[in-house]
């Protein structure tokens, strides 16, 4: 089984909250409670401390969003090990396919308070939530990361792991107001309104934001055409009921106007005498509608009901030395509607049973890409799931359960999964588990007139893996988890492949057999003075059994990388330094691009390092001044390209980047 070593990043300590001496016990507790010691649901669906998860779990807490200001879920799930989050553009908000991976595959579930977030079918989204466009953070309390196959608990195309994105609980906060402002280069702008409260039994949480960017500037210092306008608001109100019931609705609404290219790499520069640019909008909004309920003292039931829609209409137009023409526009219409429901119930000492069931329609309002159209096309997914953890000789976990998932269209599966976990005097932890999943393909990838085939195949595997948390001491926590998968009947895009609607060469299909192996190990620790520092090496491998298929995800997923970063606090000071690496990245292995890619002009490109840095300035406690800059050493690179010669097709990252802002609050 191949390996993977990846840091933990979880919260930077408070310099006031490790002295240099701990020796004493209640300064040892401190110590420990930072490193490693948040509070999780995802791995169970339960409450449990990071370091007895049994899982491959990390945070991203709201700590580390105010410190390092990121702009994006996206931007924040860059900095965890084992995430590629490849992206064309600036943000990429202005592009509608940019990637979301944890172990080396894109099926993966989102997840809002838990609730399913994903849309199925968007040829841009690829039946993800468009992870660019969460752009709000001011409502996030903290983000949970799951690298592990987890179909039982949270459906069965969990291939991956889980994005569990948990929002602040305003009834449990004082009132507040924050008002934010920000500019970069770029031409950069983004401002903020954050409000928050309650009163007697009510709650609220407002989060407005307007947001724009310009064309920006490669390492090279080649100007890419990329224009963003955006306006991201979510209004949150609910009610409790003394101390056994919670009603509350969320309502969130994201739009924005761009420009983006389309294309190859000419069509990307602005000073070139060829181009084509898409100028298109997107109006998108989520609902949420949650009820929780205790029962007694050991049981508990959240009911939740959602709609979401996507809409996103594009107009694209040509550039030849001064003459310009448009297009045949694209429309991409998705709509979800679901429910689902949860119940938790604890039976005497050692059961925590969780059971559950969720429905949920995708369906596809209107698709028009060039004058090829699908309709109306649906699928429905419904599912009941029983999990049960069960502990015994007080330091023994044993987590098992099962998933009845029917799809409409590919029929009905039974998903089980079994995890055995043992921690040693709260000082050594480790667990193996075994998954079971299954992939049923998204709409567009069945449907579209232009590159679907609807005889596509779901596809089924098998997960294990194996993990160990070790406390070194009370400031250093050190972790080594691996995996393993096996998929039958994989599917992807094949460039050589005729579609079957269109006759047009590029197709999805079935490829066979794909197997994923890799390992990550996560170190943080607390240094004393107000310094905590963590490392990250993460190795991940897509291979095709010989023969079978092709692994095209090696050419998106580099096969090492590593994220380090150092934090510092000292009274009204604090700053971060932050790096990550992709190394080995081996763009396409085929034709002319594969020999393209052995070439010297590619040869600097298969690896590269960006540094960022960040630092808070707070002279009272209502104000804070910061500034970041990003890709320090204006590394040219890129993240989303077959190509990795830059003077080919080629999709830059920004260069050298700054943002200052200030924040008030009252």
């Amino acid at each position: 089984m191949a390996v993977s070593l990846s840091l933990l990043t979880s919260c930077p300590l408070a310099a006031e909250a490790a002295p240099e001496d701990a020796s004493a016990n209640g300064q040892t507790e401190a110590i420990e409670e930072h490193i490693m010691g948040d509070t999780v649901v995802t791995a169970t669906r339960t409450p449990v401390k990071a370091f007895k998860a049994n899982a491959n779990i990390n945070v991203i807490t709201r700590d580390m969003i105010e410190k390092r200001h990121y702009t994006s879920v996206q931007e924040a799930l860059r900095d965890v090990p084992g995430v590629s989050v490849p992206i064309y553009g600036n943000s990429g908000e202005t592009y509608s396919a940019n990637g979301l991976m944890l172990n080396g595959t894109d099926h993966v579930v989102v997840l809002i308070d838990g609730v399913r977030a994903n849309i199925n079918g968007s040829s841009g989204t690829y039946g993800k939530m468009p992870m660019a466009e969460l752009s709000n953070m001011a409502s996030i309390e903290r983000i949970e990361v799951l690298k592990s196959s987890a179909s039982t608990l949270y459906g069965a195309d969990a291939v991956g792991g889980v994005i569990n994105i948990i929002t602040r609980d305003p009834s449990k906060e004082k009132m507040q107001t924050t008002l934010s402002a920000l500019r970069g280069s770029f031409g950069k702008e983004q401002y903020n309104l954050a409000h928050h409260g309650h009163k007697d039994d009510f709650y609220w949480d407002i989060s407005l934001q307007k947001k724009k960017t310009d064309n920006y500037k490669d390492g090279w210092g080649r100007e890419i055409v990329d224009q963003l306008h955006s306006t991201n608001n979510t209004y949150k109100i609910g009610k409790r009921f003394g101390d056994t019931a919670d009603v509350n609705v969320v309502y969130q609404t994201y739009t924005s106007d761009y420009v983006r290219p389309t294309g190859g790499w000419s069509d990307l520069i602005k000073d070139k005498r060829w181009g084509q640019y898409n100028t298109g909008r997107k109006h998108n909004n989520k609902l949420n509608i949650n009820y929780r309920q205790k029962i007694g003292d050991h049981a508990e039931n959240q009911l939740s009901v959602f709609r979401y829609q996507y809409r996103q209409d594009e107009l694209a137009w040509q550039r030849k030395h001064t003459a310009s023409a448009y297009t045949a526009p694209a429309i991409y219409h998705y709509s979800t509607i679901g429910v689902s429901d949860q119940f938790n119930f604890r039976l005497g000492k050692h059961h925590q049973l969780v059971a559950g069931g969720e429905w949920y329609r995708d369906k596809t309002d209107e698709y028009n890409y060039a004058g090829t159209i699908f309709t109306g096309k649906d699928i429905t997914t419904a599912a009941l799931y029983l999990h049960d953890t069960f502990t015994f000789g007080d330091d023994w976990e044993l987590s098992y359960g099962l998933r009845y998932n029917h799809n409409s269209r590919f029929g009905s599966s039974w998903l089980p999964s079994i995890t055995l976990g043992h921690t040693v005097k709260k000082r050594l932890n480790y667990f193996v588990g075994y998954k079971r999943f299954f992939i049923a393909p998204y709409m567009s990838q069945l449907f579209s007139p232009r590159y679907g085939d609807p005889n596509l195949q779901a596809s089924t595997g098998t997960a294990v893996e194996a993990g160990v948390n070790y406390r070194f001491n009370p400031r250093t926590v050190g972790s080594m988890k691996l995996f393993r998968r096996w998929t039958k009947d994989a599917f992807g895009f094949d460039s050589g492949k005729i579609a079957p609607i269109s006759g047009q060469t590029g197709a999805y299909a079935n490829y066979g057999e794909e197997n994923a192996k890799g390992f990550d190990l996560q170190l943080k620790t607390y240094l004393g003075g107000g310094w905590t520092a963590n490392a990250a090496y993460t190795y991940t491998y897509v291979e095709a059994v010989s023969g079978k298929g092709i692994a095209t995800v090696n050419e998106r997923v580099p096969r090492s990388a590593w994220n380090i970063g150092v934090d510092y606090e000292k009274g009204k000071f604090n700053g971060n330094l932050t790096a990550r690496a992709s190394i080995a990245k081996a763009g396409s292995r085929s034709g002319a691009q594969a020999r393209s890619n052995t070439s010297a002009g590619a040869a600097d490109y298969h690896t590269f390092w960006l540094f960022d840095v960040g630092m808070n300035y707070r002279p009272i406690e209502e104000v804070n001044f910061f500034v970041k800059c990003n890709n320090l050493f204006n590394r040219l690179y890129t993240e989303q390209s077959y190509e990795l010669d830059p003077n080919k097709a080629w999709y830059s990252g920004p260069g050298r980047r700054f943002e200052v802002g200030v924040e008030y609050s009252f």
